[in-house]
């Protein structure tokens, strides 16, 4: 490059051979940020003319000594760095100089990726002018550079289309994808959520407690002890060695649950610790940061304590500190298993497959691979592939439990139970398919689970068992689905959709509340009326304050945000909002209510759109919102009203407002009818299966949620009888 010996190229990178400082031969590797993020020599060279790409360097370039670091007789070297340019580096996702990284607080994986068209999508939504290579889009203006007084120096801000890292080659400003949409307008503060909080306020357990839960086990709780060690199968017990339960520290304690009789009860429950490890200073020490507890009686009991801690996994105080490979498991069982079975490395997710919270990822940056062993079920699959984008498709393998047999384990504690080859399932684990494509095996496998779900009269997350006979009709909820909601006015959409959503979060689905028509204490308030189940003037007497402190405790568990939209908002904030709770929540399920709000006055940022009239605008978001959820596979609910009509008459799918495209880019049409003397819900359109049907509702004024119900031959007689009676048997 100087002069001096031999030369060979990689995209990234040259290598140059010449004389040390001693005089003995050497080779320099000589990097460029934008196309190198690595200083290590992974870089196989190819002849390469060194021309082709010296006009990107500055010209400072051939001037500066060698950098005195060095990989055995490698050295390397990056280019100096102008006076004005405080942010010159490496091109990868984070970045800690750049004020993007540090205002949003978003880690994202240097092995992140994106799909191949999530950068175009973007920069045509916001109207900014680009070009494309290959690899990267080049932006014309960049936001952080000062005033350009001549056309020759822009085109210098590149985004890397497969990762949304970003370098300005002009000011130095860099970052992660999410930084770069922020600095064109994307916000992360449109969502509320609890603050972050600094990890030395974070509350801990009481430690001297936490430690007695393992010695508690063997000495006070014999019945946890045999349903986790003993092999009896018709009573579920789970098969683990007392040695891997001592090495991952279980234990047992009692814990109060609402019981079905709406009362607080005691109940046994097993424990599991999240311990965090500090090897600073040659002593190690573990601190538990937080406990799940598991009621062994109810599943479905389970809380963390305490409230407000931070994120942990199980069993990650029993991986080596030189671990490269990783085993990721959906439930603690599971990671137990895996461990007792192989000796690999195995922690559990604190949310099963709902969720992977990104205050986790920077400690799983180290592994080169990382196994995702979630349920071999929808959910599972679907929370798998979900978290190979966040963690890097390149190093994630899938392990699938049932291995081609439909009749097979769906976990791994249940493969342990079944006597399973567990180094033969990792063996045969899959990569995880892009996102635009599929195999025949991808489509084979989702498709008989489809059929053995279908026997179970359910695809999805189930509505059961608050509304059975809505789930007989729709087969759950589903992801990647988009659902018309509409109704009259005040006939309680809102009401229902709130008790609905509810009911989901209370399985892990995490949930998304869009409210453009109502403010959001008002959403809350009615969710946590429903959520305890008794009017919340109840607690205005005097001692009732420490039942509403825990009923509130409880609430904020549910994983549950709202936007912070009212009115009519750009249809592009709601998506980079959208995208952002994805992204960080993991979010499953977003409630937008309602579209006539989004778009009322509509003044849209886009040029392209400010001639569209308010159809054409219907349209393009209804366009938008049905490709949002089928690229990072949610369920979006979105409620439209309908168009003008005479009290208690039925409406139908062409009462929705706008044009047609309402009902052709929906998956399902649910109507909220209000009938002479019952509201009843009216599915008009059912993609999956097509199954249509009428489910009659009572309303409870005290817990403010809606019960299904069926009427007598007599009621359904006189409702028939009326205008706006259903078409259809209410239990079909």
């Amino acid at each position: 490059a100087v002069g001096v010996g031999a030369r060979t190229a990689t995209p990234c990178c040259w290598i140059v051979r010449h004389r040390g400082v001693a005089g003995t031969p050497t080779h320099s590797v000589i990097t460029h940020p934008l196309y190198c993020n690595t200083q290590q020599p992974r870089c196989a060279p190819t002849p390469r003319m060194f021309h082709r790409y010296s006009s990107l360097f500055p010209p400072a370039f051939a001037t500066v000594p060698l950098s005195t670091r060095s990989f055995a007789t490698t050295h390397y070297y990056t280019p100096p760095t102008p006076a004005h340019n405080n942010h010159r580096g490496t091109f990868n996702n984070n970045n800690n100089n750049t004020k993007y990284q540090e205002d949003n607080n978003v880690f994202v994986s240097q092995h992140f990726q994106l799909d191949t068209s999530e950068v175009r999508d973007f920069l045509m939504r916001k109207d900014v002018e680009a070009r494309d290579t290959p690899s990267h889009s080049i932006v014309k203006n960049c936001p952080e550079c000062h005033a350009i007084k001549n056309n020759t120096d822009q085109y210098k801000l590149y985004v890397a289309k497969d990762t949304g890292a970003f370098l300005c080659h002009r000011c130095g400003t860099k970052g992660s994808w999410y930084s770069f949409k922020r600095m064109f307008g994307s916000s992360d503060r449109a969502i509320y959520a609890a603050p972050p909080t600094p990890p030395k306020e974070k509350k801990l357990p009481d430690q001297s407690v936490v430690a007695h839960y393992p010695d508690q086990l063997y000495e006070k709780f014999p019945n946890v002890l045999r349903y986790l060690t003993g092999k009896n199968t018709e009573l579920k017990q789970r098969h683990l060695s007392v040695d891997v339960l001592r090495k991952y520290k279980v234990g047992a304690t009692t814990a109060s649950f609402m019981g079905e009789s709406g009362q607080w009860e005691q109940q046994e429950c097993i424990t599991f610790p999240w311990i965090d490890v500090d090897s600073k200073g040659g002593n190690t020490k573990e601190t538990t940061v937080r406990v799940k507890l598991r009621s062994v009686q109810v599943k479905n009991n389970q809380k963390i304590e305490p409230a407000g801690g931070t994120w942990g996994l199980f069993g990650w105080h029993t991986v080596p500190p030189d671990a490269k490979e990783i085993i990721l498991t959906e439930g603690e069982f599971d990671a137990m298993a895996v461990y007792q079975e192989t000796g690999r490395p195995a922690v559990s997710l604190p949310n099963g497959a709902n969720s992977l919270p990104v205050e986790l990822l920077p400690r799983l940056e180290k592994f080169e691979t990382i196994y995702l062993w979630m349920d071999d079920d929808e959910v599972g699959q679907a929370g798998a592939a979900k978290f190979a984008k966040k963690l890097g498709f390149k190093r994630c393998w899938i392990i699938h439990t049932k291995d081609g047999d439909s009749a097979g384990p769906k976990d791994a504690n249940e493969a342990l139970v079944a006597g399973k080859d567990f180094e033969g399932l990792i063996s045969r684990a899959t990569r995880p398919h892009h996102s635009q494509l599929l195999t025949f095996n991808d489509l084979r496998a989702e498709l008989v689970r489809n059929i053995h779900d279908h026997s179970k009269t359910a695809s999805g997350v189930s509505y059961a068992p608050t509304m059975p006979i809505f789930n007989d009709i729709l087969k759950g909820h589903r992801r990647g689905e988009l659902t018309v909601f509409t109704g009259s006015t005040g006939v309680g959409k809102t009401s229902f959709l709130t008790q609905l959503s509810l009911d989901l979060a209370k399985k892990g689905v995490s949930t998304l509340w869009g409210s453009f028509e109502m403010k959001n204490q008002s959403i809350l308030r009615k969710m946590v009326t429903q959520f305890c189940g008794k009017s919340l003037i109840r607690f205005e007497a005097k001692g009732k304050e420490g039942e509403l402190q825990k009923i509130l405790e409880d609430f904020s568990a549910l994983p549950i945000y709202w936007m912070k939209f009212f009115g009519s908002t750009d249809v592009d904030q709601v998506l980079d909002a959208m995208e952002h709770a994805v992204y960080v929540y993991d979010v499953e399920h977003i409630l937008l209510d309602n579209l006539q709000f989004i778009l009322a006055g509509q003044a849209t940022s886009a040029k392209r759109l400010q001639t569209m009239g308010k159809f054409d605008l219907q349209d393009h978001a209804l366009e938008a919102f049905r490709r949002f959820a089928t690229i990072n596979n949610v369920h979006i609910t979105l409620v439209i009203h309908p168009r003008k009509h005479e009290d208690y008459e039925a409406l139908n799918t062409a009462s929705i407002f706008g044009s047609v495209k309402a009902t052709q880019e929906a998956d399902n049409v649910v109507i909220l009818q209000k009938g002479r003397m019952f509201k009843y819900l009216d599915v008009k359109k059912n993609r999956f299966d097509g199954q249509l049907g009428t489910v009659y509702l009572r309303w409870e004024p005290e817990s403010q949620r809606y019960a299904e119900m069926k009427p007598t031959p007599k009621q359904k007689e006189q409702e028939e009888g009326r205008p706006n009676a259903p078409s259809q048997d209410p239990t079909p």
